[in-house]
């Protein structure tokens, strides 16, 4: 626990009582750390922490004479960022538990992913239970969850995750990467959730932390490559508990040997009788040239490349994904050239592919099935040919007896209009996936009057026919009665003139238009 009483009265006894001091080296709790580099300007003097992660600490302003050689826990948005982008995930949710410091990440990464074309769809925050907002973010069919939480909510987060079906090839969850080793069975008694599916639905989650030791295998500053490096230091603890920053206390020393030796030769350089012994807290312009030396920091050290930006780390972010209950390294970030490394092989995703972003909906336009079409078109054609061939026959044949007798012109009526009709069902077969917009809607006007006008020119032309035998019989004196052809085509020529009445009508008051009807959405097989 960090007590600010003590770690102040600590520093204040140093200050007072001890000899002068360069710089602060150290600062692992938050709220102790924060409050001794707001002061350290009025003593100009430089502090460099190696444990204090806080996104608070890197504004200049207010710590001025602050530096840390490890990165701050707002690191991991860039390389979330990247990470994102290598997907081509472009539609995220954010899962929050009410804590300054996970939402102080959060705002951050809004800023970071802001004007990247990454929309942030959905963003959640839970102080203890956080059912509700993982339904939320299910119910905006949110896919890629980015989650800031400790171990014990991250558990029922994954039940909830569980019972919501919010896992598995369709989802991918992004969470912090600084839990312990086998973090969940500390918690999972605490929450109502079996082993089996807690881990179940934990199964590929991706984990985000800055690396504690370089993976790169050549030498450091030191003379050391990390891995030797890593060897000395655990043969050296022996049986001792292990800290993850121990790497940039190591590399803290060297950036703290290596300002004082940039500052040594500049006062060399420009002042033969001034040295760093004579540095005391107000001496303004010795604590400038520390502060200058500290930013021109670059070397090669057991934690990566050694850089500050405005005093913050720029350091290496490491990707572990969770498979078969355990953690693995996947890839990493490097800040300094702002890259990206995947490891080949070795993410998996639960399904075929990495998961989408969103639920994919895909417009179908319904068509007229083109076999379907191919085939009633082949029927057509022979129904065709043949009332061509009826039409040949009857016209070649008009003035024998029994042909003259049935009304030749009549019947050619008939076969011109179920003609017009078979024409009819090309134009009902051509829909909106082979012709445009402008021409569907000719055409629906079209087949309209073709099909009508077959219609009645066929059918108009047998009741005709059939008008004049009922005509003839009902003569009960029995006189002779003569109706002409010529009049039977009048009465054709009526009922044609009535539907071209109604037929300009239409177009001219109301004409057809082409509207899109939505089905209801389908599941894609």
């Amino acid at each position: 626990q960090c007590d600010n009483a003590k770690g102040l009265k600590a520093f204040y006894d140093a200050i007072k009582y001890g000899p002068n001091h360069l710089m602060v080296f150290g600062g692992v709790c938050a709220t102790v750390t924060s409050i001794i580099a707001e002061s350290l300007k009025g003593w100009n003097l430089v502090q460099l922490s190696f444990a204090a992660t806080t996104p608070e600490l890197a504004d200049k302003k207010k710590y001025p004479y602050f530096f840390r050689t490890v990165p701050s826990d707002n690191a991991v948005n860039p390389a979330i960022l990247k990470l994102l982008k290598y997907y081509q995930w472009k539609r995220v949710g954010t899962l929050t538990q009410d804590v300054q410091r996970f939402s102080e990440v959060r705002n951050d990464l809004t800023g970071v992913l802001y004007g990247e074309d990454i929309e942030i769809s959905d963003t959640e925050s839970f102080s203890n239970d956080p059912c509700t907002s993982v339904k939320k973010l299910k119910g905006n069919d949110v896919r890629i969850i980015l989650g800031q939480f400790d171990e014990e909510m991250a558990v029922k987060v994954f039940c909830c995750a569980y019972d919501e079906e919010m896992y598995g090839s369709k989802y991918q969850w992004i969470i912090p990467g600084w839990y312990e080793n086998l973090w969940w069975e500390s918690w999972i008694n605490s929450s109502q959730c079996l082993s089996k599916n807690l881990l179940a639905a934990m199964e590929g989650y991706i984990g985000v932390d800055f690396e504690p030791l370089s993976s790169k295998m050549i030498k450091t500053i030191s003379g050391r490559t990390p891995q030797q490096y890593e060897k000395e230091y655990n043969a050296k603890r022996g049986d001792g508990q292990s800290s993850k920053f121990h790497g940039y206390a190591y590399d803290g020393i060297w950036v703290i040997a290596k300002t004082l030796q940039r500052a040594m030769k500049y006062l060399n350089a420009t002042n033969k009788h001034q040295k760093i012994e004579d540095f005391n807290y107000t001496n303004h312009k010795l604590g400038k040239i520390f502060l200058d030396a500290m930013n021109e920091t670059n070397f090669f050290g057991v934690t990566g490349q050694v850089v500050f930006r405005n005093g913050e780390r720029m350091g290496t972010i490491k990707f572990t994904q969770f498979q078969e209950r355990k953690e693995v390294k996947v890839g990493e970030y490097n800040a300094v050239a702002d890259t990206l490394e995947i490891i080949n092989n070795s993410i998996r995703f639960q399904g075929l592919e990495p998961p989408k972003d969103k639920t994919i909906i895909q417009e179908e336009l319904r068509k007229i099935s083109l076999p379907l079409y191919s085939i009633l078109s082949a029927l057509t054609i022979l129904g065709m040919i043949m009332a061509s061939a009826f039409l040949f026959f009857n016209i070649k044949n008009r003035n024998q007896k029994l042909i003259k007798m049935s009304s030749p012109y009549m019947n050619n009526l008939i076969i011109l209009g179920g003609m017009l009709s078979y024409a009819s069902i090309f134009l009902f077969g051509l829909d909106g996936s082979f012709v445009s917009e402008k021409t569907f809607e000719t055409l629906c006007t079209v087949r309209t009057w073709i099909l009508t006008v077959g219609y009645t020119t066929a059918f108009g032309a047998m009741f005709a026919k059939t008008w004049r035998v009922h005509a003839i019989f009902k003569n009960v004196k029995m006189k002779k009665k003569i109706i002409k052809d010529q009049k039977l085509l009048v009465i054709v020529g009526g009922m044609l003139l009535i539907d071209l009445c109604i037929l300009i009508c239409w177009q001219v008051v109301d004409p057809l238009r082409r509207t899109v009807e939505k089905y209801n959405m389908e599941v894609c097989p």
